[in-house]
């Protein structure tokens, strides 16, 4: 099992804000992650579609965090290092960021690093359907291994630290023409269709990079 952090900060959309973003990333990253707080990888970048839809011009930010354990980001959230960092950022967000801390099964680290990379939330209304839903993530899994090797890498899992239960999932893709939407969905199309009679599905694909981190 792996813990994995989905960020969706609400900076200003605006070009003026990013760029001012952009050109002080490297003085404001190291007050998240210097001295590390119990990060193991990081990646950074932004959302490019929606549910089949370029977003991209919309400017939305995307972080992707795996954590040593669940513990070390609620002790993060409650620290002054934690407190430091938004105050660095608050003049250019429109409010504080969304955070999905998710239990999965694999490390992101393959699915994060690929060439193409979607991610899939589905927001479960009953136990019952976490169950069906993570069902479906692992017959995901296997009929992407049997049909496309090591092209494709995912994980999945559920959150731990909302109300609402949300089963997600990261699929990376070595080949940007492999994706599921490149391929209409291939070999995992009725599997994916099946998700959304769990719950309502946001499908994203992102840009990401690795960010540099200290040890911990």
């Amino acid at each position: 099992m792996a813990v994995i952090e989905l960020i969706f900060p609400k900076f200003k959309p605006d070009q003026t804000s990013i760029d001012e973003l952009e050109l002080n990333w490297p003085i404001i990253s190291p007050k998240l992650t210097n001295p590390n707080p119990g990060i193991v990888r990081a990646f950074r970048g932004w959302i490019l579609t929606e549910n089949g839809h370029n977003v991209r011009e919309e400017n939305r930010a995307f972080l992707l965090f795996e954590w040593n354990k669940v513990e070390s980001f609620h002790a993060f959230l409650a620290s002054n290092q934690f407190a430091g960092f938004v105050a660095a950022i608050e003049h250019l967000a429109t409010g504080p960021s969304i955070l999905q801390l998710c239990e999965v099964n694999l490390s992101p680290k393959d699915a994060a690093s690929a060439s193409n990379v979607e991610i899939l939330r589905v927001a479960v209304p009953s136990a019952m359907k976490v169950d069906a839903a993570l069902k479906m993530w692992e017959e995901i899994s296997q009929k992407a291994k049997d049909k496309y090797g090591g092209e494709v890498a995912i994980t999945y899992g559920k959150s731990q630290n909302l109300e609402e239960v949300i089963v997600a999932g990261i699929i990376g893709w070595s080949r940007p023409e492999g994706s599921t939407y490149a391929t209409g969905g291939g070999a995992l199309e009725d599997s994916l269709e099946l998700l959304k009679a769990l719950g309502d599905v946001s499908h994203i694909t992102v840009s990401i990079g690795a960010m540099e981190l200290p040890p911990l």
